[in-house]
């Protein structure tokens, strides 16, 4: 194998294994670490998140169909809602806790812990595009759908 296809496979399972940070099962943990310490309002406030996000998703997904950049086969409603691009969930979910969990400790906390948790959020974010589940278009839309989620919960 060339360097450029070792670099090119090793990206990939990079971008593969980044993108997990947005995903559902990553969130339950944070919901799950957020008891552990005692937080509930944090708690309160990331599973109105997760479920909000997803509720607007999926009526957004309902009546409007975008197809992802790798388009994806379906044969009932679940599979549709799933083969839907716009928003994005992945990036709704990470950008609402990243911007909330920011927002919640910024008294203890300042710029580095800002930097550190927006540069994460921007990269499970790209790792969309670069997996080609999504464009810029459905990150904004997530984007949008976190910044209103936020507005509420505050």
């Amino acid at each position: 194998m060339s360097y450029k296809k070792t670099f090119q496979y090793h990206l990939d399972h990079v971008f593969r294994d980044v993108t997990s940070i947005g995903s559902f099962f990553f969130y339950c943990i944070l919901l799950l670490t957020t008891l552990a310490f005692k937080k509930i309002d944090l708690f309160l406030m990331l599973l109105f998140g997760l479920f909000f996000t997803g509720l607007v998703t999926i009526l957004i997904r309902t009546f409007y169909f975008k197809p992802r950049p790798n388009k994806q086969t379906y044969v009932n409603y679940i599979d549709r809602i799933d083969a839907s691009s716009f928003p994005s969930w992945h990036t709704s979910r990470v950008i609402f806790s990243s911007l909330l969990i920011i927002n919640y400790f910024s008294e203890n906390y300042h710029s580095l812990f800002s930097i550190i948790f927006l540069s994460i959020a921007t990269i499970v974010s790209y790792s969309r595009i670069y997996l080609k589940k999504h464009d810029w278009i459905d990150l904004t839309g997530g984007i949008i759908l976190a910044i209103i989620t936020l507005k509420i919960v505050n």
